[in-house]
């Protein structure tokens, strides 16, 4: 489970930003929204389901929930660095004494009931700076730290720590490089972030697809749970088929029509899935390919099941812009899945961004459950800030409010005509 994070010197995040999922302490509603625990020293934690961004386009809602995901992929592939490759850098730009300096993440995150922090400094060169810290007694005790690119300190397995460090190129994480040697200690922190963060993003996802179906097809219970999912959204559809191959590419111009290329196998051939949707109507029933299926209801049967697998095993899903081709009523209902304790029971959290102002509604979130990006127009810095800044009434109209530019984050389109001559 996530509990802060922070950026600095990411894409338009040119100062420190943070984004909490620790419930604000003076709001007593909406309990359902929370996940109540303790470590393994009986410290408590309140942290939220869910989070919604708000924001104009171009404000750098994106760009938080992509410097997530940035950390994220990191840590999971920077051992595969080989001698002078390049770490994967994008700084604000907009501030030549920023261009030259290193990114910074921070991150605090639960794993196994253990409280984890962890965070690095790095350029497209190297490594700065990077450490690990847990709490499995209630204090901070450190597991490594990382300066000035080959400068450890090791408080625990000294020795073997040291012979990794050895191996761990400039340009990799120590995270990274530790848990390829199995150092048991730095395994569960990348074990979350290799397992339980992962995130989506707005544009078509064909793998998406072949994963649905193949959790469809794969057992009884997942296939219950995404018929009842695709029936409360109300397609029509009462059944799926499904065909998944393999083929040589040189063999690409055979593909029947309704395959949807995936991309290449593991023995490099072409990976393809073939769908057929079932629809029983009044009085007739018959099949229907999927990529004659409408554009919304293919983007929520790419989600749904990955949806199904966060909730199962408790996992921090990051979705960039939910509403995409989704009707108002499925976006309510997919963030209402993790709100459920019945269908959340693991602690999963839910991290998106959206323009779908129907949901700013005090009756589904708390206030601390709603941010908002807004661009610096003098420096073009994202500022990140929540509601709980404002602090308005339990029985205050939050879409009304957000839409006249009382909590700012919105554009402000002037009145000027685009065609008129001389403009």
């Amino acid at each position: 489970m996530l509990i802060e994070f922070s950026v600095e010197n990411f894409k338009s995040l040119k100062e420190k930003q943070t984004l909490s999922m620790e419930a604000a302490t003076p709001l007593n509603d909406l309990d359902y929204n929370l996940i109540d625990l303790k470590d393994q020293a009986d410290k408590e934690y309140q942290l939220l389901k869910s989070t919604a961004l708000y924001g104009a386009n171009s404000s750098g809602k994106s760009n938080v929930l992509d410097a997530l995901m940035r950390l994220r992929h990191l840590v999971k592939r920077s051992h595969q660095n080989q001698k002078g490759d390049k770490l994967s850098h994008e700084p604000f730009r907009f501030d030549k004494e920023f261009v030259d300096e290193p990114t910074k993440f921070d991150i605090t995150f639960i794993q196994d009931n253990i409280r984890y922090n962890y965070g690095l400094s790095y350029t497209e060169e190297k490594v700065i700076e990077e450490y690990l810290y847990y709490y499995p007694k209630g204090r901070r005790s450190q597991i490594f730290e990382r300066q000035n690119t080959d400068e450890y300190e090791f408080k625990k397995d000294e020795k073997e720590q040291k012979m990794i460090k050895k191996r761990t190129r400039k340009n990799v994480l120590y995270l990274s490089s530790s848990t390829q040697f199995d150092y048991d200690k730095t395994t569960k922190a990348f074990d979350w972030f290799n397992e339980i963060l992962n995130g989506i993003g707005p544009g078509e996802h064909p793998e998406l697809t072949e994963f649905t179906y193949k959790k469809y097809d794969g057992d009884e219970t997942s296939k219950k749970r995404i018929q009842k999912a695709l029936k409360v959204a109300d397609f029509g559809i009462s059944g799926i088929e499904g065909d998944i191959k393999t083929i040589p590419v040189d063999e690409i111009k055979d593909l029947p029509l309704e395959f949807t290329q995936l991309g290449l196998s593991d023995e490099g051939e072409l990976k393809a899935v073939a769908i057929q949707t079932k629809h029983e109507l009044e009085d007739t029933e018959g099949t229907l390919p999927f990529f004659l299926e409408s554009e919304g209801t293919q983007r929520f049967f790419s989600l749904i099941g990955p949806i199904i697998k966060a909730l199962e095993n408790g996992e921090v899903l990051v979705l960039d812009e939910l509403d995409t081709k989704l009707h108002h009523s499925l976006n309510k209902f997919i963030v209402e899945l993790f709100h459920d304790p019945e269908d959340n029971p693991n602690g999963a959290q839910l991290i998106f961004t959206t323009h779908n102002t129907n949901l700013l509604d005090q009756d589904l979130f708390r206030r601390d459950q709603i941010w908002f990006t807004e661009m610096d127009p003098k420096e073009g810095s994202t500022d990140l800030y929540s509601l709980v800044e404002y602090s308005p009434r339990k029985d205050k109209d939050i879409e009304k409010g957000y839409l006249v530019g009382r909590y700012g984050a919105i554009p402000f389109l002037g009145d000027e005509k685009i065609l008129k001559e001389g403009g």
